[in-house]
């Protein structure tokens, strides 16, 4: 559990991009089709799997298969949504989640801030807005993180805080939590 500190405001929540989703969604979906077509093919090629005994240990091995399947997506789904970058007005507090009960968690105070860069590696990263972050600290460390939804704006949120004193940060309790 993250603490922030007294009158610390969270400003921005950063997790990656929808497109994250594609190709392992792709990859879930085949691994979840391509058994059934080849259970319901199967008797015609392998007579023998329409005997009882046969039949039931294939099913049985087939509900292991799933279960293996699903524990992949839940593991994806698990370290999409734990992966995050909290920006606050006093730091930036990065979680890396490594699998199911790895979790690494660094923070940076906005003041070390030296350097922001955006890096927009492709033509279908211009045009659905995605990109790499990465931060420069003063003690030459750098975070980073990839396919961010509107790095523009992640970007000079983090310039604007790392560049403001701490007195002229105006702090609005209303401010809701933006997600990306």
């Amino acid at each position: 559990m993250i603490k922030l500190f007294p009158n610390e405001t969270v400003i921005l929540v950063i997790r990656r991009h929808w497109i994250v989703f594609v190709l392992p969604g792709l990859t879930f979906t085949f691994l979840l089709i391509a058994p059934v077509i080849l259970l319901a093919a199967a008797p015609s090629y392998l007579p023998g799997t329409a005997n009882a005994t046969v039949g039931s240990l294939v099913k049985f091995f087939y509900a292991i298969y799933l279960m293996a399947v699903l524990l992949g997506v839940l593991i994806f789904w698990v370290k999409y949504y734990l992966d995050a970058w909290i920006l606050t007005d006093q730091r930036i507090i990065t979680i890396d989640q490594h699998g199911l009960f790895d979790r690494r968690i660094s923070e940076i105070a906005m003041e070390r801030v030296q350097d922001v860069t955006i890096e927009i590696p492709s033509l279908l990263a211009t045009f659905l807005g995605y990109g790499t972050i990465r931060v420069q600290t003063a003690s030459e460390s750098a975070f980073s993180t990839n396919q961010v939804p509107d790095c523009y704006r992640a970007k000079d949120l983090i310039l604007k805080y790392s560049r403001s004193p701490r007195e002229a940060i105006p702090h609005d309790a209303d401010q809701k939590i933006l997600r990306g």
